[in-house]
C-alpha cells in the first residue's frame, strides 16, 4: 500500500510538471567564449546551453536541471548578493539630524564589495552556460546579473541586461514568431497600453520555482534610468506600467518604491512621501521600515503636513531598535506641535526626554538625549535650562565628536548673544572644525573664533586696568592685607611654601631649601589625643595632605615625575594670558613671563599698582586705547554695529576730552548708517566737521580722495575689483569675506553704490530681507545722487510687500488664452483680450543694400563681405539684438532682464520680447527678439546699448556686450561659438559698429 502511495504521488508530480506551459527554443545563443576558442582540450566538449538545440526538454531533463541551477547556483549567488546589501546597510551611518538617504545603502558601498560581487556574476553566468536554456531559472540568473552590475554601479551594463530580459526572455509558445514588440508601444486588452506579462502559475510552479523575472527586470530598468538621472525615460517606464493591467500585484508595491525614489531625487517632497507610504511594506525587515517611516515623517514635515510627520515619527520610534533613531523620532515629534506656540507640548517633549535620560538602555545616547532637550528649550525659548542641558551634554560625552561640536557651538552662540564674549571664545576655541558636521560652517566658525580672541585680549586688558585701579583706591591697610592675602592664594595654588611670602623682590622658584624646624619631616602615623589610627582621624589626614603639597606640590600618580614636573613647568614659561590662570603670568600686570619666573611676592604684586598720577595716567591710555580696538572689532570683524555703539558710548562716557582726533565720532557715524539711521550719523557727521573740520577722520567722509591717494593705488582698486568680480560671478561667499577684510582696512570711502547694490542683491537671493533694506538704504544716504538710489527705493517697497506677493502668485489660477489672441496691457485700465482682426497684407518699402547677391547657374552666390566662416548676412531676414554676459551669475543675468524689461515699457518698445539663452557654460544671453530685419535691429541695438550703463550700472562694462544677429545665425554661434568670426561679418556691413 505504501508503494502505491509513493507512485501515485510520483505520477501526480510528473503530470503537473507535464502541465508546465509549453515554450518554443531560445531565438537567442550564447557565446560564452566570445570569438575566443575553446581550449583544445574542451573543443569537442559541448556545453549544457549549447546543447539546447539538440535535445528535447522532457520532463526529466526539466526536473534535473531545475534543481541543479537553482540550489548550486542561483541559491548561492543570492546569498552572496544579500550578504553584499547587509555589509552596506552596516556600513551606513545615517545622520538622523539631516534628511536621510532614500535606501538604507549607499552604492559606493556595495561597489566597494566588487569581488564579491564579480562572484555573483561568473556564478550566474556559469549556472547559464552549463545547463540547458529552456530552464526555469534563467530569467532568475540573469536577473542577478543586472542587479550585480546595478551594486557595482555599471549602470549602462546593468541596463542592458534587464532590457536583455525584457526583449529575450518574454513566454513564448510553439511556432510564434518574433513579431512582437516586447516592452515597446504594443496595444493591450481594451485599447490599453501594455508591457508586462500576466503570470499565471499554477501550485506546483509557485511552490517550485519563482516569478518569471521579465517583469521585476521593467521595475529595475526604471529604477537604474532614475539612478543615473535620466528622469524622461524613467517616468515613461513608471506611467506605462503604473496603468498596465498585467502587472502582478506583487511588483505593485516595488513600483511605487522606484515611483518615491524617482521624486525624491528631484526632491520633490511631497509626491515622494504619497508612494513611499504606499510602498513601505515592501521595507525587507524592520529595522529598514522604521527607517523609512522616519523617512516619511522627514518628508511629510518638510512637504507642511505635520500632522502625519508626527504620525509617522511616533511610529519611527516605537517600531525602531536603534536607541539614536528612537531618540531623534521624539525629538522631532515633539517639533511636530499640532497647536502652534502650545508650550506645554514643548515641556512634556522636555520631560519624555529626561525620563529617556535615566533609563538603563539609553545611557550611552545621554548626550543626543540631552542636547535634544537643549534644542527643545530654545524653542520655547528657555535659554537658561538650554546651557544646562548643553553642559549636560558635554558631560555625558565620551567620544561623540559630533554631538560635542554642536553643543559647545549652541553654548558659544548663547553666550555670544548675551555678550559673555570670554565664554563664547572658550566655547568656539573647544570646536574641531575639522569634523565632518562642522565643514558646511568651518570658514564662518574660524572668522568668528579669530575676532573673538581679539575680543577678550581686549577685555582682559580693560578688566585688568580696571581691576588695579579699584585696588589703588582702597585704603592703605586694607590694599596691603587684600595684596598679601592674594599672594598667599597665588602660592598655595602653586604649591609654594609660605614661609617667606613677603621677603621683598624674592623670586619663589624652588619648594623651600632653607633649613628650620619647618621642613623637617612630619611623622604622619603620630598618635592623635584621641587615640585614633592616622587614617581615621580625618583632621590628621587633611593637614597631611596640605603640607605634602605645600612642600611637594601637586604630583599625578606616574613615573619619573621629577622630569615631568620639570619639563611641565618649562612649558608653563611661555604660555598666552589669561586673567582667570595667574599662575602663567604676573597676575596683576598681565604681561607674560616672557620665559622668566613667575614672582608671587608681596612686591612683586604692588609693583604693578598705579598709586602715581603717572601710572594711573598710563593705565586710563591703555583702557583708552583697548576700547577703541574693542569697537573696531565689534564694527568691522563682527559688524555688531549696535555693540560698537555701546561701546563708543562708554568711550565717550570714560574719556569725554580724548576724542582721538574725531575717530569716535567717524566710528558712531559709521554704525548708525549701517544701522539705517540717518538722524544720528548726520549728528555725529556734524561734531565731526564741527569740531575736527581738518582732521584726517572728516576727510575720510567729506573728501576721501584727496585724504588717501592710495584709493587710486592699483592695487587697492584691483582688491575691490576682484571683490566686485566674485559677487558678480555667484562666488558669494568670498565676496563676503574678502569685503569684510578690506572694509577693516580701507573704510568707508571705497563703498560704491554699485558694490552695495550687488550685495543686496545677493541677500534678497538668500531671503535675507532685513539685511539687503539695511543695504540699500545705504544706497540711499550714502549716494543721494547716484541712479541706483531710485532701484533702491524700489527694491525696499517690493521686499516690504514681498510676503503678499508671493502669496498671490501662488494662488493665482492662469489660464493659457488661444494662441491668436493678444493681450494689451495699458496703465490706465485692465487688461484686454483682443481677437486677431484679418487684414490685406501690406507691402513695405525694401531699402536696398549695400551688397547685392549675385546669381550665378541657377544659384544664388553672396559676396565675400556677405560671408564669414559658416555665417552668411541676409539682411531681410528677421533679426534679434543679444547681450552677451561673460561669468555672470544667474541673479544678476535675472536683474539685468528686469532692468531692460523697465527700459522696453518706460520707451515704448511693447513688443520686444526678453529671452534668457546660454552660449556656453561661462557665457549667458540675453536674447531681444524680433525684429523684422537688421536695419530695425540696429536701430534698437544703438538705443539699448546707449542705455545700458545707466540700466545696469552696477555691471561692469567689461562683463557684457551687445550684437545683431538673425535666427539662422544665432543656431550656429551657439554650436561653433565663434564669435570673432561674427564679428567680422558684422564690421564688414558696419564699419567699427561693433
Amino acid at each position: 500500500m505504501k508503494g502505491r502511495t509513493i507512485c501515485f504521488t510520483a505520477f501526480s508530480v510528473l503530470l503537473c510538471l507535464i502541465s508546465f506551459p509549453v515554450f518554443a527554443q531560445p531565438t537567442w545563443t550564447i557565446e560564452p567564449f566570445g570569438k575566443e576558442k575553446k581550449p583544445e582540450k574542451y573543443e569537442e566538449k559541448k556545453l549544457g546551453s549549447e546543447k539546447t538545440a539538440d535535445k528535447k526538454f522532457t520532463p526529466l531533463r526539466r526536473i534535473v536541471s531545475n534543481n541543479i541551477t537553482h540550489y548550486n547556483y542561483y541559491f548561492n549567488a543570492n546569498n552572496k548578493l544579500n550578504t553584499v546589501l547587509e555589509r552596506a546597510k552596516i556600513a551606513q551611518k545615517d545622520d538622523y539630524s539631516k534628511l536621510l538617504d532614500f535606501y538604507p545603502y549607499s552604492l559606493d558601498n556595495t561597489a566597494s564589495q566588487s569581488t564579491e560581487l564579480d562572484s555573483i556574476i561568473y556564478k550566474s553566468t556559469a549556472g547559464i552556460l552549463l545547463h540547458d536554456l529552456r530552464s526555469d531559472w534563467v530569467d532568475n540568473m540573469y536577473m542577478l546579473i543586472g542587479k550585480a552590475y546595478f551594486f557595482r554601479k555599471q549602470f549602462d551594463s546593468a541596463a542592458l541586461t534587464f532590457q536583455f530580459i525584457n526583449y529575450n526572455l518574454f513566454p513564448r509558445k510553439k511556432n510564434e514568431d518574433d513579431s512582437r514588440v516586447v516592452g515597446g508601444t504594443s496595444a493591450g486588452s481594451a485599447g490599453v497600453l501594455s508591457i508586462a506579462d500576466k503570470e499565471k502559475r499554477n501550485v506546483v510552479q509557485k511552490i517550485l520555482t519563482l516569478p518569471p523575472s521579465r517583469n521585476d527586470a521593467l521595475v529595475w530598468l526604471a529604477r537604474t534610468y532614475t539612478e543615473t538621472d535620466q528622469f524622461g525615460d524613467a517616468a515613461g517606464m513608471i506611467n506605462i506600467l503604473q496603468n498596465d493591467p498585467n502587472l502582478p500585484k506583487r511588483l505593485r508595491n516595488d513600483l511605487d518604491e522606484v515611483t518615491a525614489y524617482w521624486y525624491f531625487k528631484q526632491k520633490t517632497f511631497d509626491s515622494a512621501a504619497v508612494y513611499l507610504e504606499k510602498g513601505i511594506s515592501n521595507a525587507d525587515n524592520k529595522t529598514d521600515k522604521s527607517r523609512w517611516q522616519y523617512l516619511l515623517g522627514q518628508l511629510y514635515e518638510m512637504s507642511g503636513q505635520y500632522d502625519k510627520a508626527s504620525d509617522y515619527y511616533a511610529k519611527a520610534a516605537k517600531h525602531t531598535v536603534d536607541p539614536v533613531l528612537d531618540i531623534y523620532a521624539h525629538l522631532n515629534d515633539a517639533k511636530m506641535m499640532r497647536n502652534s506656540g502650545n508650550e506645554k507640548e514643548l515641556d512634556n517633549s522636555i520631560s519624555s526626554l529626561l525620563k529617556m535620560a535615566k533609563k538603563d538602555k539609553y545611557e550611552s545616547y545621554r548626550d543626543i538625549i540631552y542636547h535634544s532637550a537643549g534644542m527643545l528649550s530654545l524653542r520655547k525659548p528657555d535659554t537658561t535650562n538650554g546651557v544646562v542641558y548643553f553642559g549636560k551634554s558635554l558631560k555625558y560625552n565620551e567620544s561623540n565628536a559630533a554631538f560635542k561640536n554642536k553643543a559647545h557651538l549652541e553654548l558659544g552662540k548663547i553666550a555670544y548673544v548675551q555678550k559673555q564674549y570670554k565664554k563664547a571664545a572658550d566655547h568656539y576655541d573647544s570646536l574641531d572644525v575639522t569634523e565632518p558636521s562642522m565643514s558646511a560652517d568651518s570658514a564662518d566658525i574660524a572668522d568668528r573664533k579669530a575676532s573673538l580672541r581679539k575680543v577678550v585680549a581686549q577685555l582682559d586688558i580693560i578688566e585688568k586696568e580696571d581691576s588695579v585701579q579699584m585696588i589703588a583706591a582702597m585704603p592703605a591697610a586694607e590694599r596691603d592685607a587684600f595684596i598679601k592675602k592674594l599672594a598667599k592664594k597665588y602660592r598655595k595654588e602653586k604649591g609654594l611654601k609660605e614661609e617667606d611670602a613677603f621677603a621683598g623682590n624674592t623670586i619663589i622658584t624652588d619648594f623651600g631649601n632653607s633649613k628650620g624646624k619647618d621642613n623637617e619631616p612630619t611623622d604622619l602615623f603620630e598618635s592623635s589625643s584621641k587615640g585614633e589610627w592616622y587614617f581615621y582621624n580625618a583632621s590628621m589626614k587633611s593637614k597631611g595632605f596640605n603640607e605634602f603639597k605645600a612642600k611637594w606640590g601637586k604630583r599625578d600618580n606616574v613615573d619619573n615625575w621629577r622630569r615631568k614636573s620639570a619639563m611641565d613647568a618649562g612649558k608653563n614659561l611661555n604660555t598666552n594670558i589669561d586673567i582667570d590662570a595667574p599662575q602663567t603670568s604676573d597676575p596683576l600686570s598681565g604681561d607674560p613671563g616672557n620665559g622668566k619666573p613667575v614672582e608671587y611676592s608681596y612686591d612683586a604684586l604692588m609693583g604693578d599698582i598705579p598709586l602715581t598720577p603717572e601710572k594711573v595716567d598710563s593705565s586710563n591710555s591703555r583702557i583708552a586705547k583697548a576700547l577703541i580696538e574693542l569697537a573696531k572689532l565689534f564694527e568691522f570683524d563682527l559688524q555688531d554695529y549696535q555693540q560698537a555703539i555701546y561701546t563708543y558710548d562708554i568711550y565717550l562716557q570714560r574719556f569725554p576730552d580724548k576724542l582721538a582726533d574725531g575717530e569716535i565720532y567717524l566710528g558712531l557715524y559709521h554704525c548708525y548708517t549701517k544701522l539705517g539711521d540717518a538722524t544720528k550719523a548726520a549728528y555725529y557727521k556734524n561734531l565731526l566737521d564741527t569740531k575736527f573740520a581738518n582732521s584726517s577722520f572728516a576727510n575720510m567722509i567729506n573728501n576721501p580722495a584727496a585724504l588717501q591717494p592710495e584709493k587710486k593705488n592699483p592695487e587697492t582698486t584691483k582688491k575691490y575689483e576682484d571683490i566686485y568680480n566674485m559677487f558678480i560671478e555667484g562666488n558669494f561667499a568670498s565676496a563676503i569675506a574678502e569685503k569684510k577684510i578690506a572694509d577693516s582696512i580701507y573704510g568707508n570711502h571705497y563703498w560704491t553704490p554699485q558694490l552695495l547694490f550687488i550685495e543686496a542683491t545677493y541677500y534678497i537671493k538668500e531671503r535675507q530681507d532685513s539685511v539687503a533694506i539695511t543695504v540699500l538704504n545705504n544706497i540711499i544716504s550714502l549716494y543721494p545722487e547716484s541712479p541706483l538710489k531710485d532701484k533702491a527705493q524700489t527694491l525696499i517697497e517690493v521686499l516690504g510687500r514681498r510676503k503678499e506677493i508671493e502669496t498671490y502668485l501662488t494662488n493665482l489660477e492662469v489660464t493659457r488664452l488661444p494662441e491668436d489672441d493678444k493681450i494689451i496691457v495699458s496703465d490706465d485700465k485692465p487688461a484686454e483680450v483682443v481677437k486677431p482682426v484679418v487684414t490685406a497684407p501690406v507691402v513695405k518699402r525694401i531699402e536696398p543694400v549695400r551688397n547685392v547677391p549675385v546669381q550665378k547657374d541657377s544659384a544664388i552666390v553672396l559676396p565675400p563681405s556677405m560671408v564669414s566662416g559658416v555665417f552668411k548676412w541676409q539682411p531681410m531676414k528677421p533679426h534679434h539684438v543679444i547681450m552677451i554676459l561673460d561669468k555672470v551669475d544667474g541673479v544678476y543675468v535675472n536683474e539685468a532682464r528686469n532692468a531692460f524689461n523697465r527700459f522696453n515699457k518706460e520707451k515704448r518698445f511693447t513688443k520686444v520680447v526678453i529671452n534668457k539663452d546660454a552660449l556656453d557654460a561661462q557665457k549667458s544671453l540675453l536674447v531681444f527678439v524680433s525684429f523684422e530685419s537688421a536695419e530695425e535691429a540696429v536701430a534698437y541695438y544703438d538705443k539699448v546699448k546707449k542705455a545700458a550703463p545707466s540700466e545696469v550700472s552696477w555691471l561692469p562694462a567689461s562683463k557684457y556686450s551687445f550684437l545683431v544677429i538673425s535666427e539662422e545665425n544665432l543656431q550656429l554661434l551657439k554650436t561653433n561659438k565663434d564669435i570673432p568670426t561674427y564679428k567680422i561679418l558684422l564690421n564688414n556691413q558696419y564699419p567699427g559698429k561693433f
